[in-house]
């Protein structure tokens, strides 16, 4: 089951601040998420294109979607359904004003706008692409979950005493994503 939703990001370009559109899709049964490049004009081909995306995205992850939920945003067309639907996959509409209803979504999106973007100004749009890549890249192998048995254990737990060596400290957008190794002694 995949869950999809939109959020924006406003971006501060020469001609003034535009709002930039971001389509993620989150496996319910591993809580990986697939994120949309942004864009100013989220239209039908967009959008039918981010769905062949994420199917090609599904594939290579080993996952078989029988189920889409969305939301009722006029965004979504017709022939997004029918991409869907072309693959085997069931599309849910939620009901209106309803958003617990895509509650792994919006939870997501949530958590993406307080644990990164909140703390960047974006000046384009391959600004915006370069944090989301990186924050979701984060999101899918190093960030614990909160669900049990999901399969998304990402921590190497390792209860061997720590060998000697220098720790050494990973920083990524600005310290915004941190982590830390031990070099091999």
């Amino acid at each position: 089951m995949v869950a999809c939703d939109f959020f924006t990001k406003t971006v501060l370009t020469a001609r003034g601040p535009l709002t930039a559109y971001v389509l993620i899709f989150i496996h319910l049964g591993s809580r990986r998420v697939y994120c949309s490049a942004p864009t100013y004009a989220p239209d039908s081909a967009w959008v039918t294109q981010q769905a062949r995306n994420t199917l090609m995205w599904c594939s290579k992850q080993g996952i078989e979607p029988g189920f889409l939920i969305r939301d009722a945003d006029t965004k979504f067309s017709v022939s997004f359904d029918t991409v869907w639907a072309s693959e085997g996959a069931r599309v849910i509409q939620i009901p209106h004003r309803a958003p617990d209803a895509n509650a792994f979504a919006e939870s997501f999106i949530g958590t993406i706008k307080r644990e990164c973007l909140d703390f960047f100004v974006c000046f384009s749009r391959s600004q915006l692409d370069y944090i989301l890549r990186t924050w979701v890249r984060h999101y899918n192998t190093e960030r614990p979950h909160r669900g049990r048995g999901i399969g998304n254990n990402v921590l190497q737990v390792d209860f061997r005493p720590a060998r000697d060596g220098p720790i050494r400290r990973r920083r990524q957008l600005g310290g915004i994503i941190t982590s830390y190794t031990r070099d091999a002694a």
